[in-house]
């Protein structure tokens, strides 16, 4: 009974927060199966939690609590080209919003250090938004 009290006054405490979103964005100018993007996509989805759970920024840190507790909404997207992506990520950290870049291993189907999807956030909608609101739906 203690933990779900717990879980409910989590999600009470966020329910006033503005909504987030974490937003995955992936490569389009590279080739990857249905499984590999999936894969590349959960990589980036766990780097954005790490680095944003150890951010030195309280700020950083209570956004992912409050995306944490309401679901854990994230949107896929994709990109035209390596450099699009490049830019995404400094304009992503340039704005406090956390930003991970995915190196593929080369294990399977593309070459070792290949850029493969950027984790944008998470952070709130608005924020996402300005980031990415100009891409398509992968």
């Amino acid at each position: 009974m203690t933990k779900l009290l717990r879980t409910l006054y989590n999600v009470s405490k966020h329910l006033t927060a503005s909504p987030t979103k974490l937003a995955l964005v992936v490569r389009a100018d590279i080739k990857m199966s249905k499984g590999k993007t999936a894969a590349q996509c959960a990589h980036a989805a766990v780097i954005c939690v790490q680095d944003s759970s150890q951010s030195n920024n309280k700020r950083t840190r209570d956004v992912l609590d409050s995306w944490l507790a309401m679901g854990q909404p994230k949107i896929v997207l994709k990109i035209e080209n390596y450099e699009d992506l490049i830019k995404l990520q400094k304009e992503s950290l340039d704005r406090g919003v956390t930003a991970a870049l995915v190196h593929d291993a080369g294990r399977t189907q593309l070459a070792a250090g290949t850029a493969t999807v950027l984790g944008v956030g998470p952070d709130t909608v608005e924020n996402i938004d300005k980031l990415v609101g100009h891409l398509k739906l992968l």
